[in-house]
């Protein structure tokens, strides 16, 4: 009885190809039914729960809105925020959401406050989302491939929460997908990564582990530009306000938990959710990233897939860094589909269908399962991953002919 169920696991025979054929759009149904009761559920723009439609995307639309009326700076001023954030949504009791972002992410955000919040929300969804579906068909352009992919959960908690994981998707997957034939374009890419700068810390070992150096420079010089052209429109007081937001955003949402360290989906967070101390947490952190870039060094130098190289960079970028929320395990989607792709091409591995499919899971649980039952998976399933990534790094090459 033992070994069959274990088998069950180990093989995967559950996992047919007609079953990835029904199962996403079941998927699909179940969301649209429930946004659709959602919506209907909600008053004007604020959904039943009192967060407005579209969630975290009120935060940049407010930015935007106060920048683009000559106040820059005011974005990391909580009451200035918060003020237009109630105007927009017509709701004098909408909780705050604060502004997290270096100025380089104004330059990108705005003209999104050139609509009403609505309009600017629903251009904003369609285009990013047609970049993660774009990057998405690029890898892998099958038809069912491509039906996964949409209805990725953690698609939808990014969608559900008007955030930007599908911007980082993006440009993270282009960088990737023209790094071999592009190095420079990819540089720029890697280096407008830098609106999210906790994302950045493994893309320098990355590219130094692989040789890349033009993609190096690229980068480099373009952190250098994004940086300078924010400087030079809204000037040097908005840098000095986001740098004097950062302990408040290291402080109250990270270290105390301001959103919850059930939204918080990083190793740190998981430390503080079973009450950890401060210090401990950074150094649990510190651990599970060294072993992250260690093992991407090490997949880099073990095998030339190229494949592998950018599955374990993406799974990577998300493991490094104590400052992960549910919405960017949208990244996810890249890892899944490149090992995916290994898979069929040269056979699955014991427990690989399955944990694949655990991984795509993953969003539609991690946050409820830390919250209710104080068990942070997302850690240990990423790490399962960059696991499994490093074994296939380490099987020998296929024979020529």
């Amino acid at each position: 009885m033992g070994s069959s169920i274990l088998d069950f696991f180990r093989r995967a025979p559950w996992l047919t190809r007609r079953r990835l054929v029904v199962y996403p759009k079941l998927f699909l149904a179940v969301y649209l039914v429930s946004a659709v009761v959602w919506l209907m559920s909600s008053k004007g723009l604020v959904d039943p729960a009192g967060h407005p439609i579209g969630a975290d995307f009120i935060d940049p639309w407010s930015a935007s809105w106060l920048t683009l009326h000559g106040a820059p700076a005011a974005v990391y001023d909580v009451a200035r925020l918060w003020s237009v954030e109630r105007w927009a949504v017509a709701d004098p009791a909408v909780g705050f959401a604060g502004f997290h972002y270096p100025p380089t992410y104004l330059l990108a955000i705005l003209p999104l406050a050139l609509a009403p919040y609505v309009w600017s929300l629903l251009a904003w969804t369609v285009a990013t989302f047609a970049a993660y579906l774009g990057v998405m068909w690029k890898i892998d352009p099958e038809r069912d491939s491509l039906w996964l992919a949409i209805a990725f959960p953690g698609a939808m908690v990014n969608l559900t929460n008007g955030q930007n994981g599908f911007l980082t998707l993006g440009l993270l997957g282009a960088a990737l997908l023209t790094l071999e034939r592009r190095p420079i374009l990819a540089g720029v890419m890697f280096g407008l990564m830098s609106y999210k700068p906790q994302y950045g810390a493994l893309v320098p070992i990355f590219l130094l582990a692989t040789g890349r150096w033009r993609a190096i420079g690229s980068a480099s010089l373009t952190v250098v530009l994004f940086a300078a052209l924010s400087l030079a429109i809204f000037g040097e007081q908005s840098w000095q306000a986001f740098f004097l937001s950062v302990s408040f955003t290291r402080h109250v949402v990270l270290e105390q938990g301001g959103s919850g360290f059930e939204k918080l989906q990083s190793a740190f967070a998981a430390a503080r959710l079973w009450g950890v101390g401060v210090a401990t947490a950074y150094s649990f952190q510190f651990a599970v990233s060294l072993i992250t870039a260690l093992s991407l060094i090490w997949i880099c130098r073990r095998t030339a897939k190229f494949e592998l190289h950018a599955a374990a960079l993406a799974t990577g970028i998300l493991l490094v860094t104590p400052y992960m929320m549910d919405y960017d395990l949208v990244v996810l989607a890249l890892p899944i589909a490149w090992v995916a792709i290994e898979g069929r091409r040269s056979g699955f591995l014991p427990w690989e269908k399955s944990l694949l499919a655990f991984v795509w899971l993953l969003p539609v649980f991690a946050r409820s399962l830390a919250g209710r039952a104080m068990i942070p998976i997302a850690p240990l399933a990423m790490l399962l991953l960059m696991a499994d990534i490093a074994r296939r790094a380490q099987l020998p090459a296929p024979a020529p002919g």
